[in-house]
């Protein structure tokens, strides 16, 4: 069995992984993280809290960490001081700290939202994680969160090898499910962003069955429809946290 990686082999990991990946602000990340992160906004608009106090756990160099900030007061948390340099070079206007989230004495019950974006599968303990953001949370707080989608990403042959100090906790739909289920009523999941090509996923996302489907159906209505059933590479998550 592969030994754990220590958190300051963590820490080192996202130091070097932040600082090469995740320099840039909101518009020159990544399309697929980017657009995860659309989605994110899209739900904080549809919620239309007053002035909400929000926690970002993993926030990294803050490329969404900045566009929070539109909604309210932000604190923002990332275990690598390297990528919180990187956002307090961009003078961010949120509260942004440097230090291991199941270790930095926040107040309970003190946040309306947590955002997690691409950090639930980053996570050793991943129950121990939940139940912390829980208590943190406001009663009826909100968790969204953004995550990998285990059963394409299986499926993906351009999937890399977990690097050294790299957790790689990935979540099928069901297992996040029942992992926030003790703690959270989920209002909403979705996956986008359909792809992989091995087993199933080489069959649905093929060029003949799109083209096939693609006489009926537009490329929007196809995705959206993959989406749905869980076929996206990403899960996007809305959950409130349920009364005492």
């Amino acid at each position: 069995m592969q030994q754990r990686p220590t958190m300051e082999e963590q820490k080192a990991f996202y130091d070097r992984w932040n600082v090469q990946h995740r320099r840039g602000a909101f518009d020159e990340i990544a399309d697929e993280i980017r657009d995860r992160g659309s989605r994110v906004l899209d739900i904080l608009r549809a919620l239309d809290l007053h002035e909400p106090r929000i926690l970002e756990i993993g926030c990294g160099t803050g490329w969404l960490t900045e566009k929070l900030c539109e909604f309210g007061k932000v604190t923002a948390i990332d275990l690598s001081p390297q990528a919180i340099g990187v956002a307090r070079e961009r003078n961010i206007a949120a509260e942004l700290i440097a230090d291991d989230f199941f270790e930095h004495p926040f107040d309970e019950a003190s946040f309306d939202i947590t955002v997690c974006v691409e950090t639930l599968f980053y996570v050793d303990d991943q129950p121990k994680f939940v139940a912390r953001l829980t208590a943190l949370l406001k009663a009826h707080g909100y968790l969204v969160a953004t995550t990998i989608n285990r059963f394409v990403y299986e499926r993906s042959p351009d999937v890399r090898p977990a690097e050294p100090g790299q957790v790689r906790n990935w979540l099928s739909r069901k297992e996040i499910r029942r992992l926030l289920a003790q703690h959270f009523e989920i209002l909403s999941m979705t996956t986008m962003a359909p792809t992989g090509e091995w087993g199933i996923l080489r069959l649905v996302n093929s060029q003949k069955v799109n083209a096939v489907l693609g006489r009926v159906f537009s490329p929007e209505r196809i995705r959206r429809v993959k989406e749905r059933v869980g076929l996206g590479g990403g899960v996007i998550v809305l959950a409130r946290k349920k009364a005492p």
